[in-house]
């Protein structure tokens, strides 16, 4: 599934070629949004808003095998065409549990005052975070993935943020203390790293930017699908499912 830096790629990019253009068409749905002009892309969590004039906006979840490819070929897995005024934005899914939805403009504002904030936003500083971490029980990996809790974080980057934080992905959020401003600290340089890179693309290579291009962060991880050892001690990284998600640890360095 596409997360903060995926999602944060995307919109960067569609935010540079769209802005600007009108919609001429947009296959399978409303009419409400032809002739709109395209304001700008923006995100929230890992949503993508197109926003347009009129007062309304496109909110896009890519969900697990999303992806928007602009001025690309149609092919069986695609969903919906943005038909503009200089070239189309597909929307592909292999596995169909993406979708588009048109909304107010009052929507999206109440949905950003719904949702906790994203992980690079001011606003989720280490007292936040540590406010998080003592109200649970839970596994701190499955805290860093709840969106209801702090808004990006998804599994490749969990594996990765605990790693660089040296905390075993099984401890219960509210047993890791003082060393909260470490883990805050990883969380913002894994994901801004994320960001720089363009994203991961996995093994499933689900992933694609608007170009059709794979992100790069997958050639910097240090934990998540290795098979192999610890680059920091050498001892084999341990494979578990946790949340019914693979989850890769160094039982070394990671306590």
């Amino acid at each position: 599934m596409p997360e903060l830096p995926e999602v944060e790629t995307i919109c960067r990019q569609l935010n540079s070629v769209l802005a600007g253009q009108r919609i001429k068409s947009l296959q399978g749905c409303s009419l409400q949004v032809v002739g709109k002009k395209i304001l700008g892309v923006r995100r929230k969590a890992k949503m993508i808003i197109i926003e347009l004039s009129g007062g309304v906006s496109l909110l896009i979840h890519l969900k697990m095998t999303g992806q928007l490819i602009y001025n690309g070929k149609q092919n069986k897995y695609t969903r919906a065409i943005l038909e503009l005024d200089k070239g189309r934005l597909y929307f592909n899914d292999l596995r169909r549990f993406g979708w588009i939805k048109i909304v107010d403009r009052s929507e999206i504002l109440d949905l950003r005052l719904k949702l906790p904030p994203d992980v690079i936003d001011k606003e989720f500083t280490a007292e936040y975070l540590e406010k998080v971490l003592k109200s649970s029980g839970r596994a701190i990996k499955l805290i860093l993935m709840d969106q209801q809790k702090m808004g990006g974080v998804g599994n490749i980057y969990a594996n990765e943020i605990l790693f660089c934080a040296g905390i075993d992905p099984r401890r219960p959020a509210n047993t890791y203390g003082m060393q909260v401003r470490n883990l805050h600290q990883c969380i913002k340089r894994v994901i801004g790293l994320g960001i720089k890179y363009g994203g991961t693309t996995a093994s499933d290579e689900s992933f694609k930017n608007i170009l059709g291009k794979a992100g790069k962060f997958q050639n910097y991880l240090k934990v998540y699908e290795n098979k192999g050892k610890c680059e920091k001690c050498q001892t084999k990284i341990q494979i578990i499912k946790l949340g019914g998600r693979g989850t890769y640890f160094c039982p070394n360095c990671q306590s």
